[in-house]
C-alpha cells in the first residue's frame, strides 16, 4: 500500500472539506462489510466511493492518494466482477488497505486519524484511541431512499459518441422512447436515484463508471429481483480494446461510427420487447438450486415464465399442471438420469412434440447421439451461457410454433396425396408473379369422362393420390403441386430456363403414360394434356396466368392430347406504342396525382441483420396507353427536359414522410429507400427543406435513405460530398445505385462514405450463367464491406440466385423471388426464405 502524503501545500478550505467528506464516506461504505460480513451490494457501493476518491485526489494533484485508491479499487473489483467471496486473509488485506487510505485522507484534511475496523468479528472488541477520530460517532445515518420508479421505455445516453450521434436521439423519440442525455456521470447517477431506465447507451470511455452505475441501480431493490437495464456501448473506432471492454461489461451490443440509428432501434426493440412477446413457459429440471435460480433469472429477463423442478419426479408431476412450451433437463439429476427422464416424457402422448433440451457436462459424441435417440431436440455442453441457452430455447420454440401452425392449418401438404390445397397455390402464384424463372403447368387427364365412368366417384381420391405421388417424385422441393378440380392439377415450377420447364413437363407426361394406374384390380392407362404459361411480364396477374395455362392445355387436348404446349401470345398485335413517348407528352404539362403510382418492394436480409426496409417504386402512367407505365429511372431524362425533375423528387420525399408517419402510428419503424437525382441533391435548399419537413412530421432522418446514381454523383465532386455530409447530420442514409457498372465508383466509395450500395442489375441477372460474374460480384462485395457499406442485390428473380448471392456475402436482396410490388409496406420479414 502506498504511504501517505504529507499535508503540505493544501491550504484551500474547499479542498480540505472535499477530502474530509471522502474520508467520512469511505468509513461509511466500509462499515457494513466490517460489521456484517461480505456482501456484493455493499462492495459495489464501496467501489463507487473509491472511484470518487480517485477522481477527487486526481483533481487536487495528489498522486499517492490516487494510486492508493486505484490499487484498492482494482483489488476490490477482482471479487465484485467475478462474484467471489474473499476469505479471512483477503478481508484482512482489504481492511489494511482501507485503513491506510483513510489515514492518508484524514491527515490531508486536517482531521484526526480515522480508525476503520477490519473484521466483523473484531468490531465489538476494538477500542479507538482517546485522540482518534471514531467513524461511528462522526457519520450520520444514511436516509432510507424509496425504490426508483421503473421506466422500461426510458433510455439514458452518456458520452459524446452517443449524444453526438447524428439522428440517434431523434430516432429514439420517434420510436416512442424517452430520451435522457447526460453530460457527466454525476447527472446520470442522480437520475438513477429516482428512475430505473430500460436501456443505458454509453460511450466506451464511460465504461469505467459502470461499477458506480450498477451500485446505484442496486439501491432500493434489495428484496426484489429486477433485471439490469439493457447496456449498449458506442465506440468511435470499434477497436479490439473497446470490444473487450464491452464484452466484459456484459453489453448487449457494440456500435461503432458511422452509426446506423435503425440498427440501434432494431436492437433495442428486440431486447425490450419482452413485455409484449409470447410468454413462453419453461420447465427447468436441475438439481443445483443456486444454478437453477440463476438460469431462471436469465430466462425471466427475456420474458419467459420459468418453473423449477429439483428432480425428475418433480418435473413429471409439473407437466400436466404447468403445461410447459419447452423442457430443459440437466443430465445429472438426483433420482433419475437425464436421458431416462426424456424417455419418460416422450412416452406420454401429450408430450410427443414438446421441445426438450438436455444440458450435459459430457461432450462425447456418442452421448449426444444417445440423447437425440432418446428424444432430445438439442444438447448443450455445460457450462451453459445465458445467451446460448436463450438462443437455443427461442430457436426450438419458434420452430415448434411454425410446425404447429403448418399442421393445424390448410397450408400444409395433404399427407395422403402430397398435394397442396388450391389456396396455397394461389398465394404462391401471387408471390411469384413477374418471376421470369417461374412457370405454371395445367395438367388435365385425357378422356376424363370415360375414366369417371370406370372408377366412379370413389376412385377420385385414389387417382389424386397416384398423381400426387408421381409429381412429388419428379418435382423439386421448391415446386408446388396442387389439386385444382376433378382430373385437373396445377404445378408451379421454378427453373433457370424455358427449356428446363419443358423437360419437366415432358417427364411428367411420359411417366404418366408409362405407368398404368391400378384401381380395384384393373389397370387404367393414363395420358395428360399439359399447358404451360410463364409468370414473367409486368402486367401478369394470377387470373391471367391461370387463363393462359388453361388455354394452352385446351389447345393440347384439341390436338389429340398426350402432349405439352406453351401459351404463345400474338405479341405483334399486343405491342403497345413506346410508353416513353406518351409520358414525354404527359410531362409537357404539370404532373397530376392520378398519373403517379407508388408501391413498395421489401429489402430482404441475406447476411444482413436489418429488417423493415423497403424500396419505394414510383411509376408514371401513360394517358394514351392506360396499361403502360414508365419507371423513375426512365422518367428522369424527360422530367429533366421539362424542368419537373426537382418537383418529382420532392413529391417522392413528401409521400415517403407521410407514409412513415402513418406507419409509426401503427407502431411500425420502417426505412424507405427513395430514388433521387443528383441535380435535386445539389439544390441549395435541400437540407433546409428536409429538416423542416422532418420536424413538421415529427420524424427523424434515420428512416430515410436516398438512392443516388453513381456516375453523376462522382462527377459532381466536392459539392456532392459536402451535401452528403450535411444529410448525414440529419441522420439520413445514402445508397449508391448501379454499383459495379462504373469502376470509378469502386475507387471513390470511401470518399463518398455511402451506407449502402446497390449492385448493377446486369451483374445479378448474369450470376450463375457467366462464370466470371461471381468473381466480380465477390470483389465488389469485399470493396463495399471494406468501406463500411452494405450490399443490396436488385431484381433477384428466384431463390437459387438468392442462394448464390448469400454465398458471395451480399447483405440484402430485393426482387420477385421474395415479393411482388406491394401497395403498402406490409411484409413478414420473419418468415423463412427457403
Amino acid at each position: 500500500m502506498t504511504g501517505t502524503t504529507p499535508n503540505q501545500g493544501i491550504s484551500d478550505s474547499t479542498a480540505r472539506e472535499a477530502l474530509r467528506e471522502r474520508c467520512l464516506s469511505l468509513v461509511r461504505r466500509w462499515q457494513p462489510l466490517a460489521r456484517s460480513g461480505w456482501d456484493h451490494r455493499s462492495a459495489r457501493l464501496l467501489g463507487e466511493e473509491l472511484d470518487q476518491i480517485a477522481s477527487t485526489s486526481e483533481s487536487l494533484n495528489l498522486p499517492a492518494v490516487n494510486n492508493s485508491a486505484l490499487e484498492l479499487a482494482a483489488y476490490l473489483c477482482s471479487f465484485i466482477d467475478d462474484k467471489l467471496v474473499p476469505n479471512e486473509n483477503a478481508l484482512e488485506l482489504l481492511a489494511g488497505m482501507v485503513n491506510a487510505l483513510g489515514s492518508a485522507l484524514s491527515e490531508l484534511s486536517g482531521s484526526a486519524t480515522a480508525d476503520v475496523h477490519s473484521l466483523h468479528g473484531d468490531a465489538a472488541q476494538a477500542e479507538a484511541p482517546a485522540d482518534a477520530f471514531v467513524a461511528e460517532v462522526a457519520v450520520d445515518p444514511e436516509p432510507v431512499a424509496s425504490a426508483p420508479a421503473l421506466a422500461p421505455r426510458a433510455t439514458c445516453l452518456l458520452g459524446d459518441t452517443v449524444c453526438g450521434a447524428p439522428g440517434l436521439s431523434a430516432a429514439l423519440r420517434e420510436r416512442g422512447y424517452q430520451v435522457n442525455e447526460f453530460d457527466d456521470i454525476e447527472a446520470l447517477l442522480e437520475y438513477l436515484r429516482v428512475a430505473r431506465p430500460g436501456a443505458l447507451l454509453l460511450d466506451a470511455r464511460a465504461l469505467s463508471h459502470l461499477g458506480r452505475i450498477r451500485a446505484r441501480l442496486d439501491e432500493g431493490h434489495e428484496a426484489e429481483l429486477h433485471a439490469q437495464p439493457i447496456l449498449l456501448v458506442f465506440s468511435r473506432k470499434g477497436d479490439l480494446g473497446d470490444r473487450l471492454l464491452a464484452m466484459r461489461a456484459g453489453a448487449a451490443g457494440l456500435f461503432s461510427l458511422p452509426l446506423d440509428s435503425l440498427r440501434v432501434l432494431a436492437c433495442l426493440d428486440n431486447l425490450l420487447v419482452h413485455a409484449t412477446q409470447t410468454p413462453w413457459r419453461v420447465l427447468l429440471a436441475e438439481v443445483d438450486p443456486v444454478t437453477a435460480s440463476e438460469r431462471a433469472r436469465w430466462l425471466a429477463e427475456r420474458g419467459m415464465t420459468v418453473r423449477l423442478a429439483g428432480n425428475g419426479q418433480a418435473a413429471l408431476a409439473a407437466l400436466p399442471d404447468f403445461r410447459p412450451d419447452v423442457l430443459v433437463v440437466d443430465q445429472e439429476l438426483s433420482d433419475v438420469h437425464g436421458l431416462e427422464l426424456i424417455q419418460l416424457v416422450r412416452d406420454q402422448p401429450d408430450q410427443a412434440a414438446l421441445p426438450i433440451i438436455l444440458m450435459s457436462s459430457n461432450g462425447d459424441i456418442g452421448q449426444r447421439f444417445d440423447a437425440i435417440a432418446a428424444g432430445s431436440d438439442e444438447v448443450l455442453l455445460k457450462p451453459v451461457k445465458a445467451r446460448h441457452l436463450a438462443h437455443a430455447l427461442l430457436s426450438r420454440l419458434n420452430r415448434a410454433r411454425r410446425v404447429r401452425e403448418l399442421i393445424g392449418s390448410a397450408g400444409g401438404r395433404d399427407p395422403r396425396t402430397s398435394l397442396y390445397p388450391r389456396t396455397v397455390l394461389i398465394e404462391k402464384l401471387a408471390a411469384a408473379s413477374g418471376d421470369r424463372s417461374a412457370a405454371l403447368m395445367c395438367i388435365a387427364i385425357d378422356r376424363s369422362q370415360a375414366l369417371r365412368e370406370g372408377i366412379g366417384i370413389s376412385g377420385l381420391a385414389g387417382l389424386d393420390a397416384h398423381i400426387g405421388q408421381l409429381l412429388r417424385g419428379l418435382l423439386d422441393v421448391t415446386d408446388v403441386a396442387a389439386h385444382y378440380q376433378d382430373f385437373h392439377y396445377f404445378v408451379l415450377v421454378h427453373r433457370r430456363s424455358r427449356n428446363e420447364v419443358t423437360m419437366v413437363a415432358e417427364d411428367i407426361r411420359s411417366q404418366l403414360a408409362e405407368q398404368p394406374w391400378m384401381f380395384n384390380g384393373k389397370d387404367y392407362p393414363l395420358t395428360a394434356s399439359i399447358g404451360l404459361a410463364l409468370l414473367g411480364g409486368e402486367q401478369a396477374t394470377v387470373d391471367s396466368i391461370v387463363t393462359n395455362a388453361e388455354a394452352a392445355q385446351i389447345a393440347a387436348a384439341h390436338m389429340g392430347g398426350n402432349r405439352a404446349l406453351w401459351y404463345e401470345a400474338r405479341e405483334a398485335a399486343l405491342l403497345p406504342s413506346d410508353p416513353l413517348l406518351a409520358v414525354r407528352a404527359v410531362m409537357g404539362r404539370p404532373l397530376k396525382a392520378e398519373q403517379a403510382t407508388f408501391d413498395y418492394l421489401p429489402i430482404v436480409p441475406l447476411t444482413g441483420k436489418l429488417s423493415g426496409q423497403f424500396d419505394l417504386r414510383f411509376r408514371v402512367l401513360s394517358t394514351q396507353n392506360p396499361g403502360s407505365s414508365i419507371s423513375y429511372e426512365d422518367l428522369v431524362p424527360a422530367a429533366s427536359e421539362t424542368n419537373q425533375l426537382a418537383e418529382i423528387d420532392r413529391m417522392l420525399l413528401k409521400h415517403t414522410l407521410e407514409m412513415r408517419g402513418q406507419q409509426l402510428k401503427r407502431g411500425r419503424q420502417l426505412r424507405v429507400f427513395v430514388p433521387q437525382s443528383v441535380d435535386s441533391l445539389l439544390t441549395a435548399d435541400l437540407c433546409w427543406w428536409l429538416d423542416r419537413e422532418l420536424k413538421t412530421h415529427h420524424l427523424s432522418g434515420t428512416g430515410l435513405t436516398l438512392s443516388l446514381p453513381c456516375s453523376p454523383l462522382i462527377d459532381a465532386g466536392e459539392r456532392a460530398r459536402e451535401r452528403l455530409a450535411e444529410l448525414r447530420k440529419l441522420g439520413i442514409r445514402i445508397c449508391l445505385s448501379d454499383f459495379g457498372r462504373d469502376w470509378a465508383a469502386v475507387h471513390a466509395l470511401k470518399q463518398l462514405q455511402a451506407d449502402f450500395v446497390r449492385l448493377d442489375p446486369t451483374l445479378v441477372h448474369e450470376l450463375g450463367s457467366v462464370r466470371s460474374i461471381a468473381d466480380t460480384v465477390l470483389a465488389l462485395v469485399r470493396k463495399a464491406h471494406a468501406a463500411g457499406a452494405a450490399v443490396i442485390a436488385p431484381e433477384t428473380d428466384n431463390i437459387n440466385r438468392a442462394h448464390l448471392l448469400l454465398r458471395l456475402g451480399v447483405d440484402y436482396a430485393v426482387g420477385p423471388a421474395f415479393s411482388q410490388p406491394l401497395p403498402q409496406p406490409d411484409f413478414d420479414f420473419s418468415r423463412p426464405l427457403w
